[in-house]
């Protein structure tokens, strides 16, 4: 028998059915988009660094601020970027400003696969989210930034 409590019921209830329904979207999205990027043989970590690339241009980013914009540890930075050396979309080079400063850039083969991929990727968002009006997804868009806010000052 359930307990009688307030804390499951009213607040407490649409906080817990809320954590649910978002956790429970981005399962779904995980998924959607790990599928749709093991065709081009990408992981969702490989695909976010091409494309903080791609939009950094030809000089691409110094290692430490890309790890900063993906939010990730230098470690995991170093090993991704390893990765995608060895699948030849990416080259380090020295800043030539700063000697110290490795940066990350794209090969030609990777911005020929972004080419590629970015109209496909495009498409399948515009399916994943085609349930919402435009109306509902700046709401949506909205909430999410205030959930986001107040999640910042726990």
């Amino acid at each position: 028998m359930p307990p009688e409590n307030n804390q499951i019921q009213g607040e407490g209830y649409l906080a817990v059915r809320t954590v649910i329904e978002l956790t429970r979207t981005m399962d779904l999205l995980e998924d959607l988009l790990a599928r749709h990027l093991a065709h081009f043989n990408l992981s969702q970590p490989k695909f976010n660094a091409l494309m903080e690339l791609y939009y950094a241009g030809e000089e691409g980013l110094p290692l430490s601020e890309l790890g900063e914009r993906m939010l990730v540890s230098r470690a995991n930075i170093t090993g991704l970027i390893d990765r995608l050396q060895r699948d030849g979309l990416v080259v380090r080079a020295v800043d030539p400003k700063d000697r110290r400063v490795i940066r990350a850039q794209l090969t030609p083969r990777a911005v020929q696969l972004i080419h590629g991929v970015l109209p496909l990727h495009m498409n399948l968002l515009k399916q994943a989210t085609a349930s919402l009006n435009p109306e509902e997804k700046e709401t949506l868009i909205r909430l999410l930034t205030k959930l986001q806010e107040g999640l910042e000052k726990l």
